[in-house]
């Protein structure tokens, strides 16, 4: 399929977060999670704390991928990097690799790394990042969500970012 890759709008996010339901977007961010949020206000926090917040349209103009980073507390120069998408892109693993192969070098030239914390149980997103080139560290209990994740990170020379098999991107 087709995509147009472009900065984000908030329609963008407004429009994904209606084909979501709470439990889709519940780990798009992990920080500040003091259990008194609901799920989508989660994705609400990540966009409007990003610096940089990217779309996927399909060819109806449909938003289906976002990608966004913002800083950490703690280092400017690391940034938080979040990804949400729908099921249409995620049926589609080469597309999705393919996808972030545009946005995350833009990223990078913000940034010096970008990292994130990802559920143990969330072999998908793991598989995605490890193929596109980010370090895995060992599962640990994370104690903002109280379950087992993993922080994953790349750094900015990122010549690992590549797509294993062929790209079908217009």
């Amino acid at each position: 399929m087709r995509y147009c890759v472009q900065p984000a709008t908030a329609k963008d996010v407004a429009l994904l977060a209606l084909a979501m339901g709470d439990e889709d977007a519940g780990d798009t961010e992990f920080d500040n999670n003091d259990g008194e949020q609901k799920p989508l206000d989660h994705l609400l926090n990540a966009f409007l704390s990003s610096t940089e917040v990217w779309a996927a349209h399909d060819p109806q103009g449909q938003p289906c991928a976002l990608w966004g980073v913002g800083p950490t507390s703690q280092d400017f120069e690391v940034g938080r990097f979040w990804l949400l998408t729908c099921e249409e892109v995620e049926t589609q693993p080469h597309d999705l690799a393919a996808l972030s192969t545009i946005v995350l070098p833009e990223m990078l030239t913000s940034y010096a790394r970008l990292e994130s914390i990802v559920d143990a149980q969330n072999q998908r997103a793991l598989s995605l990042l490890q193929g596109l080139g980010f370090t895995v560290e060992p599962a640990c209990f994370h104690e903002p969500t109280g379950r087992r994740c993993h922080r994953v990170w790349i750094e900015e020379d990122a010549s690992t970012l590549a797509v294993k098999g062929p790209a079908l991107l217009n």
